[in-house]
């Protein structure tokens, strides 16, 4: 993975486990939302201004940003955000019948 895209995964993670928004986030380390949005998109690279504008606002050190880990980190999955999206989407039927499948899957 290129390095501008993982350091963009890793922002939008340790955003996300802090329930902030990209315009929480924007105003925090005074950039613009679009600034924030190009940087989880791996389209920029932040200064190592903003680098540690980002880590104070996320409450990580800089190296967490930075660095990939392998095995367990301190932020969950992507697809942990995702899913918590789309569940807060739905109503009580479905989120009875998701939960249904959800435990089939995890029997498996």
């Amino acid at each position: 993975m290129r390095k501008k895209s993982s350091l963009g995964l890793r922002i939008r993670a340790h955003r996300l486990e802090r329930r902030l928004t990209q315009e929480q986030l924007a105003e925090t380390i005074e950039r613009s939302v679009e600034a924030v949005s190009n940087l989880e998109r791996g389209r920029s690279l932040p200064s190592a201004a903003t680098l540690h504008r980002l880590a104070t606002a996320l409450d990580v050190p800089v190296e967490d940003l930075l660095l990939e880990r392998s095995g367990r980190t301190r932020t969950r999955p992507l697809e942990y955000y995702r899913a918590t999206e789309l569940l807060k989407q739905l109503d009580e039927k479905e989120l009875r019948l998701a939960l249904a499948v959800l435990k089939a899957i995890a029997r498996h």
